[in-house]
């Protein structure tokens, strides 16, 4: 037992234990740059801007950027060439680490397909909100004498009617017919003002 409490009192065993501690604190700032390394901690890339771009330019868009890319969804929008970036996540000028995949949302060529709300008997203002809310276009409206004044008769798209439940394309034109109690004949479309011709009838 002397001998052991003699040598724990001794420098050599001090010697001992800071080697031992010197050694650990190595290998543990070893495992830390090499974890930094591995996940190239602290080196960001910024996201670019894809909004606008076509799927064709995309390669050589990306190319030396230290990013990758990947479309995952399409979205209808008439307004827009097919095939152009809409979204992106992340977000223009956002910080990533290298190599992240950036996900793309891409204009697709085919409008997709909703039910035609109930037009019907509501007023010609309920009409076009209820229209423009769902994604179609007021057409042509014209008016005939009806039991109703203001109200909607018939819906028709591309010269056919189409009732309220069945499926049209977004985006479709639809056309209206509404109810008015008097002599007076309308033709109009949704960009333009009403035109209304009085006919007299009977005034000799």
């Amino acid at each position: 037992m002397k001998g052991i409490f003699s040598f724990l009192k001794s420098k050599y065993f001090f010697i001992n234990i800071g080697l031992s501690a010197l050694a650990v604190f190595v290998i543990f700032i070893m495992i830390i740059k090499f974890l930094s390394s591995y996940t190239n901690h602290g080196i960001f890339v910024q996201v670019p801007d894809f909004k606008g771009k076509s799927i064709n330019e995309l390669q050589a868009f990306v190319k030396d950027k230290n990013i990758s890319f990947q479309i995952i969804d399409s979205i209808y929008d008439p307004k827009e060439k097919t095939g152009v970036v809409l979204k992106q996540d992340p977000e223009p000028l956002s910080k990533v680490k290298h190599n992240r995949t950036i996900y793309l949302y891409v204009t697709g060529n085919v409008a997709p397909k909703i039910i035609m709300p109930k037009l019907i008997d509501r007023s010609e203002r309920q009409a076009r909100f209820i229209i423009n809310s769902y994604g179609l276009k007021v057409g042509h409206i014209t008016t005939k004498n009806a039991d109703c004044d203001g109200c909607v008769l018939s819906q028709t798209s591309n010269g056919k009617d189409i009732n309220a439940g069945e499926f049209i394309k977004k985006g479709s034109v639809i056309n209206l017919v509404i109810g008015i109690k008097n002599s007076y004949y309308t033709t109009s479309t949704s960009d333009s003002t009403n035109n209304i011709q009085n006919e007299n009838l009977d005034n000799d």
